[in-house]
């Protein structure tokens, strides 16, 4: 396919090469809130949240910019139409290999965004668990009258007669 069509490789090359340096940016920014999660660190994990929000809608920008290019060229806005890209401007060289870059580390951001969701939810269900004996605790201290007399449950004033 030539160039006549108006897509240029040099435009797809580069929205490549920025997909690549900004996923990179992402996955030390998961590798962050992995840390984060491992110590707790809750106000570390809401800075961690709003970059990885900014940084997302930037991939999705760039996605979007280079299903753009792919159309533009002629193609499908996929990975198919990628691969056909790639096959028709070989002579680039580093295309191919910031393509085979992008779609590895978009596995590795994927699978590390997966663990981190998990630790998320282990974190979540121990702060229940925690809740819940704080909860019972609670429940526990008020069987104690105002005269410091234990009371037996089910013994006493209702809620409704107070």
């Amino acid at each position: 396919m030539s160039n006549s069509d108006g897509a240029s490789p040099a435009p797809l090359q580069k929205i490549l090469i920025e997909e690549v340096a900004r996923l990179r940016d992402f996955l030390e920014l998961l590798d962050q809130e992995q840390k984060a999660l491992v110590k707790g660190d809750i106000e570390r994990l809401m800075s961690l949240a709003a970059e990885k929000t900014e940084l997302f809608g930037r991939l999705a920008k760039l996605g979007e910019a280079r299903g753009k290019a792919l159309v533009a060229a002629g193609l499908a806005a996929d990975r198919q139409g990628m691969e056909s890209w790639l096959e028709t401007h070989g002579e680039l060289g580093s295309g191919k290999r910031d393509w085979l870059e992008l779609l590895a580390l978009a596995k590795k951001a994927h699978t590390q965004n997966q663990t981190n969701g998990e630790l998320i939810s282990t974190r979540l269900a121990n702060n229940q668990q925690a809740l819940s004996a704080l909860m019972a605790a609670a429940n526990q201290a008020s069987l104690y009258g105002p005269d410091g007399q234990a009371h037996p449950l089910g013994v006493g004033r209702s809620l409704g007669s107070v």
